[in-house]
C-alpha cells in the first residue's frame, strides 16, 4: 500500500531519497512534520481518556507511538514529555495512579520494543533511523556530543538578525527550506528563528501571547478532571517543542489541532443532550 502510494504522489515532487526510502508512511499534507507530532497530540488525549474516562482508550496508544516512530522521532519526545507530566500528577494522587502508571509504562515500552523488532525484518532503513534518533539522543544528554539532527539544530539552524531595529521587527522574510529568501540568509528549520526573521521580537510577542492566552482560557473553562490532569499544560509543551523542530506556531496544522482539541476539552455535554454547551 505504501509502495502504491509513493508510486503515485512522492516519487514526481520528492528529491530526497533520504526522506523518500526511510520515511513517509500514511497519508497526509505533510508527514515528517505534523503527521508525528499530531500522533503525539492523540496519544497524550488516549492517556487522559484512560485515566479518567475508561481504560479501552489505552488501546488506541500502541498505534499512535507506532506512526509516530515510523514518520518522524519528535513526535515521540512531544508524546514521552507530556505522557510523563500528567503520569506523575497521576501518580502522586493516589496510590492506584502510581500502579496503573507502572503499567503504562511497562505495556508501551513493550509495544516499542515488538514494533521496533517487527519493523526491522519489514524495513531495516526506517529501523536504522529510529535507532539512529536515540543514540543520537544518548551522545547528546550522556557525553554532550551533537550529532545527527541535533548537530543542525543547535549549530548551523541557529541564526539570528543584526541590529537592534531588526531583532525587534524583522526582515519580512521566512528562511525555511528553499525558500527564495535565503540568497540573503542561511537556511533554518527552526519556528522560533523563522518568527524571528519575519516579525521580530514584536511579531513573536503578539503570536506566543495570543496562543498562550487562548489555552488559559481553555483551561478556565474546562472542569476540573480535564484541569488537574494537567492536559493542558501538555498541550503547550508539544507546541514548544514543536516550532523549535517546524513553523508550529505560524498557523500550521499542528496549532490548528491544539486549539481545537483545547476547545474540544473546554466544553462539556449539557443534560442528555448529544448538543455541547461551553463550561
Amino acid at each position: 500500500m505504501r509502495a502504491a502510494i509513493l508510486a503515485r504522489t512522492a516519487t514526481s515532487i520528492i528529491d530526497n531519497q533520504f526522506i523518500y526510502g526511510e520515511r513517509l508512511y500514511g497519508i497526509s499534507s505533510d508527514y515528517t512534520f505534523f503527521t508525528p507530532i499530531y500522533h503525539s497530540i492523540v496519544g497524550l488525549i488516549a492517556i487522559y481518556l484512560g485515566m479518567n474516562v475508561s481504560k479501552k482508550y489505552y488501546w488506541f496508544i500502541p498505534f499512535c507511538v507506532f506512526i509516530i516512530v515510523l514518520n518522524g522521532r519528535t513526535g515521540l519526545v512531544t508524546l514521552v514529555l507530556g505522557f510523563l507530566l500528567m503520569l506523575v500528577k497521576q501518580m502522586i494522587t493516589s496510590m492506584k495512579g502510581l500502579l496503573q502508571g507502572i503499567v503504562i509504562i511497562v505495556i508501551s515500552i513493550g509495544f516499542v520494543f515488538l514494533g521496533l523488532s517487527f519493523l526491522q525484518s519489514i524495513q531495516p532503513d526506517t529501523y536504522t533511523w529510529i535507532v539512529s534518533g536515540f543514540e543520537d539522543t544518548l551522545a547528546l544528554v550522556f557525553e554532550g556530543d551533537k550529532q545527527g539532527n541535533y548537530e543542525k539544530l543547535a549549530g548551523s539552524f541557529l541564526m539570528f538578525p543584526t541590529g537592534a531595529w531588526n531583532w525587534l521587527f524583522g526582515y519580512g522574510v521566512r528562511v525555511y527550506a528553499g525558500n527564495k529568501s535565503n540568497i540573503w540568509f542561511g537556511t533554518s528549520d527552526i519556528g522560533y528563528i523563522n518568527d524571528l526573521f519575519m516579525g521580530g521580537l514584536v511579531y513573536m510577542g503578539i503570536l506566543y501571547s495570543t496562543i498562550i492566552a487562548q489555552l488559559i482560557a481553555c483551561h478556565k473553562k474546562s472542569k476540573n478532571t480535564v484541569r488537574g490532569s494537567l492536559l493542558f499544560l501538555a498541550f503547550l509543551i508539544v507546541l514548544m517543542i514543536a516550532n523549535y523542530k517546524g513553523e508550529a506556531a505560524r498557523s500550521g496544522m499542528v496549532l490548528t489541532s491544539i486549539v481545537f482539541f483545547s476547545y474540544l476539552f473546554s466544553t462539556e455535554p449539557h443534560s442528555e443532550e448529544t448538543t455541547w454547551k461551553s463550561a
